[in-house]
C-alpha cells in the first residue's frame, strides 16, 4: 500500500457523458481524462461504459465489427 501513498494522482478528471454513434445510436461512456507526468502536453483519454449496460453491448457490437472494415448504418426502410 505504501506504493499508492507515494505516487497520488493529481492529474484524472472523469466525467460521464451521453453520446450519439451513427450506426450504434445512445451511448452513455464515462471517460477518464489523463495527464502525462512526463509530457503535459500530451493526454490519454479512456472511455468505457457501465458494465452490463446496453451502452456496453453497443460497444461490443462496434469492437465485433473492428476487422470487417468500416461499420455502416442499415439502410433505412422507406
Amino acid at each position: 500500500m505504501r506504493t499508492w501513498a507515494d505516487h497520488p494522482v493529481r492529474t484524472c478528471a472523469t466525467h460521464t457523458r451521453a453520446h450519439r454513434h451513427p450506426v450504434v445510436g445512445p451511448l452513455t461512456l464515462t471517460d477518464e481524462l489523463l495527464t502525462l507526468p512526463d509530457d503535459p502536453g500530451q493526454r490519454v483519454v479512456l472511455y468505457h461504459a457501465e458494465p452490463g449496460s446496453a451502452s456496453a453491448a453497443a460497444l461490443r457490437r462496434l469492437a465485433g465489427a473492428g476487422g470487417a472494415g468500416p461499420v455502416s448504418a442499415r439502410p433505412r426502410r422507406t
